[in-house]
């Protein structure tokens, strides 16, 4: 019997700190996209960062660099990829979305 891998499309859209350097910034794209691929999943697209300013100040700072991942993995990625960003010190938001079909 073969068993056959479900492998569903996610989407995490990652708020960086603002403050971050270039090369910073890359360090952490290129920690999360390593994190996705070493976990089984594929990343289909990486949008490049863009600048933004917060309406609000989010843990005291007031823009921040926000970053999407399209990839297709398990169902057990996702889990693994919320507790790594959850424990970044440069994360300071997240949101990882199932995406339909």
């Amino acid at each position: 019997m073969v068993k056959t891998v479900i492998k569903n499309t996610y989407e995490v859209n990652v708020v960086f700190k603002g403050n971050l350097s270039e090369d910073e910034l890359e360090k952490n794209i290129t920690q999360i996209e390593s994190t996705i691929k070493t976990s089984g999943g594929a990343v289909t697209k990486i949008e490049d960062p863009l600048r933004r300013r917060f309406t609000h100040k989010m843990k005291g700072i007031k823009e921040g660099f926000y970053v999407n991942f399209i990839f297709t993995s398990t169902p057990e990625l996702p889990n693994v990829l919320k507790r790594n960003l959850s424990i970044s010190d440069e994360v300071l938001r997240y949101m990882v979305i199932r995406k339909e079909g």
